[in-house]
C-alpha cells in the first residue's frame, strides 16, 4: 500500500500551494537540491519565518549557514498565512491568564511584542517593497461576540497598556471587508 506524504499529498510537486499570494508574487525560482557532504557552522532545518530568521542573524554575525527545507522556502504555515504578523499567541490573554497565571502570560505577550518589533524590522531592512501595513482584523460572525471584543479591547488597554485594538461596528467593518457577514469586531493595529 502506498504511504501518505501529508506534507505534499494535496499540492503540487516543486510549487507554491495555489493561493492569491503565489498567484501575484514574483517567482522565486528553485534552489538546487543540497548535493554530497555539505560543512558548515551551523544547519537549519525549516525555511519559514523562524529558520529564514535564524539563518539571517547567525550569518549577520560571521556564522557558516546551511538552511534546509523540504520543499520550497515559505512553503509550509509561514508562506500560507498571507504574511500576517499578529499581537500575541494563539490563544487571547483571557485565556493565557487561565493557562498559565497572569505573570506567564504577561511574559508571553511581551514575547510577543518583541517577535512583531523584530519582524516589522525586518521586513523594512530587508524588503521595504513589500509594504509593511499593520493591522488585522479580527470579525464577528455572531452578534454575541461583539461585546466580548469591544470587552477585550477595554482590557488589553487597561490590563496590558495596549491601546492599538480599537472596536469596530457592523458598517465599519463591512467598510473595511466588502462583506456583510459580519456584526462587527475590531482592528488591532500593532
Amino acid at each position: 500500500m502506498a504511504r501518505l506524504d501529508v506534507l505534499t499529498a494535496n499540492d503540487r510537486a516543486g510549487e507554491y500551494p495555489r493561493s492569491w499570494y503565489a498567484e501575484t508574487a514574483a517567482p522565486l525560482p528553485p534552489f538546487p537540491a543540497a548535493a554530497g557532504d555539505l560543512a558548515c557552522d551551523v544547519c537549519i532545518v525549516g525555511a519559514g519565518f523562524t529558520g529564514l530568521s535564524a539563518a539571517l542573524h547567525l550569518a549577520g554575525r560571521g556564522y557558516d549557514v546551511v538552511l534546509l527545507d523540504a520543499h520550497r522556502v515559505g512553503w509550509g504555515a509561514s508562506g500560507r498565512n498571507g504574511g500576517q504578523v499578529g499581537t500575541g499567541q494563539r490563544l487571547d490573554q483571557d485565556a493565557l491568564e487561565k493557562a498559565v497565571g497572569k505573570g506567564h502570560a504577561r511574559a508571553l505577550w511581551d514575547l510577543a511584542q518583541e517577535a512583531v518589533a523584530l519582524t516589522r524590522a525586518l521586513a523594512n531592512r530587508h524588503a521595504p517593497e513589500a509594504g509593511w501595513a499593520d493591522g488585522i482584523i479580527h470579525a464577528c460572525h455572531r452578534p454575541r461576540h461583539v461585546p466580548h471584543a469591544r470587552a477585550y479591547a477595554e482590557r488589553m488597554a487597561r490590563d496590558y497598556g495596549y491601546d492599538l485594538i480599537r472596536p469596530l461596528d457592523r458598517e465599519e467593518l463591512r467598510s473595511l471587508v466588502g462583506s456583510p457577514a459580519y456584526h462587527g469586531g475590531d482592528i488591532d493595529m500593532g
